[in-house]
């Protein structure tokens, strides 16, 4: 994988953030912020929960959409009011890849006319309990989601926890990939026989018409909750 640098990225795009867990990146704010964004949504989960911000000291909209073990009045559909400034929204189970993908997928629908900024802080969360498989084919569907709408998402990945061909594979899905800074040099690199095979294993299965990998909806067309829950096999 070649990385990138934020300023050589431009928005809208889906990027792979590949740092240490334990190390907050400096190029996180970078991705999230001067970007003209109206909106930002925060996926995080419950070990690293953010603190839900004061509406009136919000600029544009906040999204707060937290998977794992919540407080149950969090999940109330009150919360769920798309025109408030600062939207709360939980999914209780971490393994449910087809509910968090359509709660990523409503803030699309209902902020579709602001320009999105996503912070999914992280996949690696999603792998302690799912197989890479899966987890794999749900950050597709979502990717292709959120560029339905030209956001600009980052998802934070961790590599020192996999091997370099899950890492490089997951690569295959982002239009760039950005590392911390001082790492570009020991990101992990895969054979293009090791990437290829595993996408064949990862991708058996799915949807591929005219035999090209691509199962996630089409990004000129607007996804319906079905049509992610439908996706990630539910």
């Amino acid at each position: 994988m070649e990385p990138a640098t934020p300023s050589a990225i431009d928005p809208p795009a889906n990027v792979l953030l590949v740092h240490e867990k334990q190390c907050e990146p400096a190029v996180c704010p970078d991705l999230c912020h001067d970007t003209g964004a109206t909106a930002d949504l925060r996926v995080s989960f419950a070990d690293n929960r953010p603190d839900r911000p004061d509406p009136d000291a919000v600029t544009g909209k906040v999204g707060l959409l937290t998977v794992g073990d919540v407080l149950i009045e969090d999940t109330a559909e009150s919360a769920r009011d798309f025109e408030e400034r600062v939207v709360v929204d939980t999914v209780r189970d971490p393994t449910d890849l087809s509910t968090i993908g359509v709660a990523v997928s409503r803030f699309c629908k209902y902020w579709s006319d602001e320009q999105l900024t996503v912070c999914f802080d992280s996949l690696d969360a999603l792998l302690r309990s799912t197989p890479p498989k899966d987890v794999f084919q749900f950050a597709h569907v979502l990717t292709n989601r959120l560029s339905s709408v030209d956001a600009y998402a980052h998802f934070h990945f961790d590599p020192t926890r996999h091997e370099d061909r899950v890492v490089s594979t997951f690569g295959e899905i982002f239009d760039a990939v950005v590392a911390e800074e001082g790492s570009e040099e020991s990101l992990p690199e895969a054979t293009d026989e090791e990437v290829a095979d595993l996408l064949a294993a990862w991708t058996d299965g799915a949807d591929e018409p005219d035999g090209e990998f691509e199962f996630a909806v089409e990004p000129s067309t607007e996804a319906t909750d079905e049509d992610i829950a439908r996706l990630l096999g539910k």
